[in-house]
């Protein structure tokens, strides 16, 4: 947990040495595990701004877990390893955030990739009957997921190149961090994708992304309830099909062409048709994210009960500045 502080707030230990006071080699060793806690750790915490508890090794362990993240392009190891402090920390806060309410049991089946004969379409339709999605499009993933005890969260990910960074741990609730910055549509997709990585792998690996995607395109559009919809698709169609559908343009022409409505050809001439006229980058019709509620209605519950903000921010183990700017305000 102090590596993660440490990390999160984009300290090197050299630089945390300098400015606390602590020998870069004491902090090593803190966090290897090589040498006990002791009173230093008190110059450490107040430099990372963060409740001793977090860090002192006598509150909170870090779960171990699976962690994807869903990227644009190539991240860099700096940026990736801030994403999964942050993830760590995250865990941990939002556990106790949520610890005293009667929450589901996350319900997120298991159904890894076994013979040659299973696809992660199967396991999408496998995931639907299970949860009794109705057929058709699915209003409100966000919703969906946290009805089935997966807290989401808008994070303001500093990475554009970062849609999403989901945690599926052994022993503890799931946890799925959105970037407030990224489009609706894609955001949809994203959740599903995550979602993906959590019914079929134990880790990651080569085929996982593709996999993932493929999970997300036939849990959101299924293959039995769209193909007669984009039969024969244009550009105009896909425009109101994404108002019905919530995801992108690109991604109901990709379906169109999976599923068999329309030819390699005319989806080769819908990419040209969405690059020349714009709307690969900018869509003609923008979608609003769709916005957790659940760890926010927790927070409501505990202020109604009696509690106030910093209370409830030190049961947490963070500053109220924190639980506001990270919990409570991400758009």
């Amino acid at each position: 947990m102090l590596e993660a502080a440490r990390v999160s707030r984009g300290f090197t230990q050299a630089m945390l040495a300098q400015r606390s006071g602590v020998a870069q080699g004491v902090i090593s060793k803190f966090e290897s595990g090589i040498l006990p806690i002791d009173g230093r750790i008190d110059a450490l915490a107040e430099q990372l701004r963060v409740p001793v508890a977090l860090i002192n090794g006598t509150t909170v362990q870090a779960p171990h877990s699976r962690v994807y993240h869903r990227k644009q392009a190539s991240l860099p190891a700096k940026v990736a390893n801030k994403l999964h402090a942050d993830m760590m920390l995250t865990h941990v806060r939002t556990s106790r955030l949520i610890a005293r309410e009667a929450m589901p049991t996350p319900d997120v089946p298991r159904l890894p990739l076994g013979s040659a004969l299973d696809t992660p379409s199967d396991r999408a339709r496998a995931v639907r009957d299970l949860w009794e999605i109705s057929r058709g499009p699915i209003v409100n993933i966000v919703a969906l997921l946290e009805s089935r005890g997966v807290p989401c969260l808008m994070w303001d990910v500093e990475s554009v190149r970062v849609d999403a960074i989901a945690s599926w741990p052994e022993n503890a609730r799931p946890i799925v961090m959105l970037n407030s910055h990224a489009p609706g549509d894609r955001l949809r997709f994203t959740v599903a994708h995550e979602l993906g990585h959590a019914v079929l792998h134990d880790l990651p690996s080569r085929e996982g992304e593709r996999e993932a995607d493929e999970f997300a395109a036939e849990f959101l559009m299924p293959r039995a309830d769209i193909r007669d919809v984009l039969e024969g698709a244009t550009l105009p169609r896909l425009v109101e099909l994404k108002k019905v559908w919530g995801t992108s343009i690109a991604a109901l022409a990709r379906r169109a062409r999976d599923v068999g409505s329309i030819s390699d050809s005319a989806y080769r001439s819908l990419n040209i048709e969405l690059s020349m006229s714009g709307a690969r980058k900018y869509e003609p019709v923008q979608m609003d994210p769709e916005s957790p509620t659940l760890v926010k209605e927790v927070v409501r519950r505990r202020r109604t009960a009696g509690e106030s903000l910093a209370d409830i921010a030190a049961d947490a183990l963070m500053s109220s500045e924190e639980l506001n700017r990270q919990y409570l305000e991400v758009a």
